[in-house]
């Protein structure tokens, strides 16, 4: 049976050195709010929190089976000076948001497991045991497998999916839900037991289905980040927001509708006050209604860790658009892949599509990022954002036209069929299973990469593309055939699938 589970997260800096700020209250006024509308929370400490007296004094105070403490990554100058690492923050910058130095990766992995343990230890000080949850915007797998082992953590959080967001990007990994990362490779799930991390990962803060992806392109000029944030636009819009809790929590989810909202106490509480308000009002009713649990962030880990062996398949969509642009947005994650099938006007296409493989490396497993910026990835298929270029868009698309993806349906083990209904009135369907993606009655499907030069060969029953020093196959059911500078994808009996693993 899914379960419908929503994480207050909100994390704690010490230090502002951008401009002054009151960092204390935006905390005491969120704690006050969540034990108004009775909602559990989890707050993450940065260090440079974890010794502030008036923090410890707060959270010592206030911590309780409703509220959870945990740590979160960010470096900061009392964390790598108390393992007598030299500070490399800019000048005055005793936080610093560039990856190098504000981010485990920027680090030796001698050097992560060092700032780990004394954050760990600090925490075990003030508080008397030690914390089960962990997060940051960046983290690297081998942080996070240090962490599982030593520390037996329930569970990680990271960024939302972003593209060259502040200081990093996190690009084509499991796209909502919780996943088991690969030890190679922390935004990418393991596809065996040897080389799963056991704490599951989970992504922040509430990404919109329709207008995360290309904010640019289609976005409706509302401004700000597209995600549930409460001090951005979209988080603090009653109508937005009414809209992001429907499709998170009352349309099919596989795995479970989840979401995570909350904000760091830096922006103050001037600027997040309406948004978090209004948001936990909706929470409240949504689990008044029975539509939505509302647990810590190690509540769900460890729930997700009893229920799950490996990555379930999950799913994030929206069939109606609260912007009014008439589009419609399916995301489904698994073990295997990430895919979005899109609908703008009457066209249909997949407008994303990622291979998961937990040989791939990410750049900093076993060297420090001595960059400002870092990037972390998969094996792309397609990729609308990053390939397309004028007059030439990239897309796997269908050729007949559509009026609309008409509904959605889970099946059992995970698989989740949408019903598309096109121009000439007949019915097909798209159906996403762990290893495959069948479209039954859809016509012929024609594959533009665009700029993104990852095509190797084209065979009739495999298409062959390189990458992350890689070569990776994708199997095809029905006939790939070369066309132009793309492939055509013809049905075999009506079908056309795409072939990830070989049943």
């Amino acid at each position: 049976m899914s379960r419908h589970v929503l994480n207050l997260v909100n994390f704690v800096r010490g230090c502002e050195p951008r401009k002054p700020m009151d960092l204390y209250t935006p905390v005491r006024q969120e704690i006050a709010v969540n034990r108004e509308n009775g909602l559990k929370s989890t707050f993450l400490l940065q260090y440079d929190a974890l010794i502030r007296p008036d923090f410890q004094e707060l959270f010592l105070k206030e911590r309780g089976e409703d509220l959870e403490l945990g740590l979160w990554f960010e470096m900061c100058r009392p964390l790598t000076e108390a393992v007598e690492i030299p500070w490399r923050g800019r000048p005055g910058f005793d936080w610093d948001w560039y990856v190098d130095p504000g981010f485990l990766p920027a680090y030796t992995p001698g050097q992560r497991e060092r700032l780990i343990d004394q954050a760990f230890a600090k925490f075990y000080e003030i508080f008397g045991c030690f914390p089960r949850t962990a997060g940051a915007w960046l983290l690297d797998a081998h942080s996070m497998a240090y962490m599982s082992e030593k520390y037996n953590m329930d569970a990680f959080c990271i960024c939302r999916e972003q593209y060259a967001v502040d200081a990093y990007t996190l690009w084509g990994g499991y796209y909502s839900g919780g996943y088991y990362p690969s030890r190679r490779n922390m935004l990418c799930p393991a596809q065996t037991e040897k080389m799963q991390i056991k704490t599951p990962v989970f992504r922040m803060l509430g990404i919109d289905p329709i207008y995360g992806y290309d904010e640019e392109k289609h976005g409706p000029g509302l401004g700000g980040c597209y995600t549930m944030e409460p001090c951005w636009p979209c988080g603090k819009d009653p109508r937005v927001m009414e809209w992001y809790f429907r499709s998170y929590f009352t349309e099919p989810s596989l795995a479970g509708g989840h979401a995570t909202t909350g904000q760091e106490n830096s922006f103050g509480w001037e600027r997040i006050e309406e948004g978090y308000r209004l948001q936990a009002g909706l929470i409240k009713r949504y689990r008044e209604e029975g539509k939505l649990s509302v647990e810590t962030l190690g509540e769900t880990g460890a729930a997700f860790r009893s229920r799950f062996q490996k990555t379930p398949a999950s799913a994030l969509s929206a069939l109606e658009d609260w912007s009014g642009n008439d589009l419609q947005s399916v995301w489904f994650s698994c073990v295997n892949y990430r895919a979005n099938l899109f609908r703008e006007g009457g066209r249909l296409f997949f407008r994303d599509m990622q291979r998961f493989d937990e040989r791939v490396t990410e750049p900093y497993f076993d060297v420090p990022c001595r960059q400002w910026q870092a990037a972390y990835g998969n094996l792309p298929l397609v990729d609308n954002r990053l390939w397309s270029e004028p007059g030439r868009e990239a897309a796997l698309a269908f050729l007949e036209p559509v009026i609309r993806i008409e509904s959605l349906a889970e099946h059992s083990e995970g698989e989740l069929e949408a019903l598309i209904r096109f121009a000439d009135g007949h019915l097909g369907s798209v159906r996403f299973t762990e290893n495959r993606i069948s479209c039954q009655s859809c016509g012929s499907l024609e594959w533009d990469f665009g700029r993104g030069a990852f095509l190797r060969k084209v065979e009739k029953d495999r298409l062959v593309f390189g990458a992350q020093d890689m070569e990776y196959q994708l199997g095809i059911t029905g006939a790939a055939r070369p066309r132009g500078a793309g492939v055509c994808l013809e049905p075999a009996e009506g079908t056309v699938a795409l072939v990830f693993i070989e049943e």
